[in-house]
């Protein structure tokens, strides 16, 4: 889920005799008379109140707060949010009370509820009401992060996804945040619609050109040309398997690795194979940012640039992944390339060794993540046949340096 500035609840949009008994000088007792919602006044004036006290700095204030949000009765809130004109109250309920029966659909169809907030609700909810809030093209146009928070939640279905995006397209909204959005408008709504996203925008940057053999890139060239031809997974498929990766994937490894035996597992992997070839690319890219583990791992063996190097950009991925790319001899050498290239990742000392011995690692980096590794990786570089054969000289070089600069020490 993306992140989206909170909305403050200000003092000032509050009645006078209500700002008295909220300023952070007014006596506790009082303030928790308020968070206990037993001194009788307006039911907008008990919601902003309420809001505001939830976030009090009392730890007591602010739970008794929030308790009372849950126990107004439903008939009650629902009429006091339909009204409400205070943002920052709206805002408050959207992210703490989400669970509340029908409120985020409430809140959505509010007209004075911030853009934050309902980017906010897009980003974090399911259901219908992701349906309603991607149809609100003026929502849309004045707050183009709605459309980022529907895309990255997993539980927006595809076809909301095309609404939203058809709707930026013709708007002329800069999306260049989205990994491969030209690619996508043009894989569901077609060439056109790229091509106008494209001339309104102008704002595709070309990503570092692959090494492949000439014959590998025309494969590939190939199996871009039919990607407005795919049907793709159907909407209900690709939804369940969108939602089965939104949940805790350390759980779901623990849990199959007690109830599952090694042929359920096996058969299990071949029918995600199964869905995952079945897949248009606009659903394997968001798959790709978005999808499991298992899901992951397929996809970044795909032979599509645009979803393998979409694996690297999704949320979810952790070092535990990228030091098993850099160590795979079997990626496109642009997966490597990327990892190699980023200052975040190579951080890790086990990336940065992992790569040294990839043969498809740029020998500049290589080298220069040579000489941060420790004597026993090196020496065991120096004497392996696995890895390029200038690693291996240069390795036998380093260490020689290091030795004679303790001869020299000594």
């Amino acid at each position: 889920m993306i992140r989206v500035d909170t909305v403050p609840i200000s003092l000032d949009s509050m009645p006078p005799a209500l700002q008295n008994m909220l300023a952070p000088g007014a006596p506790p007792e009082r303030r928790l008379a308020l968070a206990k919602a037993v001194i009788p006044m307006d039911p907008r004036d008990l919601l902003t109140s309420l809001a505001y006290l939830s976030q009090d700095k009392n730890p007591d204030i602010a739970q008794t707060a929030a308790d009372s949000i849950n126990q107004i009765p439903l008939s009650v809130l629902s009429q006091a949010v339909k009204i409400h004109d205070n943002p920052g109250t709206l805002d408050r309920l959207a992210r703490a009370h989400s669970s509340i029966n029908g409120l985020v659909d409430l809140i959505v169809a509010n007209k004075n509820a911030a853009n934050e907030t309902i980017a906010h609700i897009a980003g974090s909810s399911k259901g219908p009401v992701l349906d309603q809030i991607a149809v609100n093209q003026s929502r849309i146009q004045d707050f183009p992060k709605i459309v980022e928070a529907l895309y990255y939640n997993s539980e927006t279905r595809m076809g909301t996804v095309a609404v939203v995006l058809e709707n930026a397209v013709r708007m002329g909204i800069d999306l260049s945040h989205i990994p491969g959005y030209l690619e996508i408008v043009e894989s569901i709504l077609g060439p056109e619609a790229a091509n106008r996203a494209k001339r309104k925008e102008d704002f595709l940057v070309e990503e570092p050109t692959s090494k492949d053999e000439p014959e590998e890139q025309a494969q590939e060239a190939n199996a871009e040309e039919g990607l407005d031809e795919e049907e793709g997974l159907d909407e209900e498929a690709f939804s369940q398997l969108m939602g089965e990766s939104s949940e805790d994937e350390a759980g779901v490894v623990d849990q199959k690795a007690e109830a599952e035996d090694e042929e359920a597992s096996l058969n299990k992997s071949a029918a995600l194979w199964k869905q995952v070839a079945k897949m248009s690319v606009a659903q394997k890219v968001r798959a790709a940012l978005l999808g499991s583990a298992e899901v992951r791992d397929l996809l970044i063996r795909d032979t599509r640039r645009l979803v393998y190097m979409s694996v690297l950009k999704s949320p979810r991925i952790n070092e535990k992944d990228i030091i098993t790319y850099a160590k795979s001899r079997n990626l496109n050498e642009d997966i490597i390339r990327s990892i190699a290239t980023s200052r975040e990742w190579t951080k890790n000392y086990a990336v940065r060794a992992a790569l040294v011995a990839n043969p498809k690692c740029p020998p500049n980096q290589a080298m220069s993540f040579l000489r941060t590794l420790m004597n026993r990786d090196v020496k065991q570089l120096s004497q392996s046949k696995d890895v390029p054969g200038y690693v291996a000289r240069n390795a036998k070089q380093l260490l020689q340096l290091r030795e004679e600069g303790k001869a020299k020490q000594a």
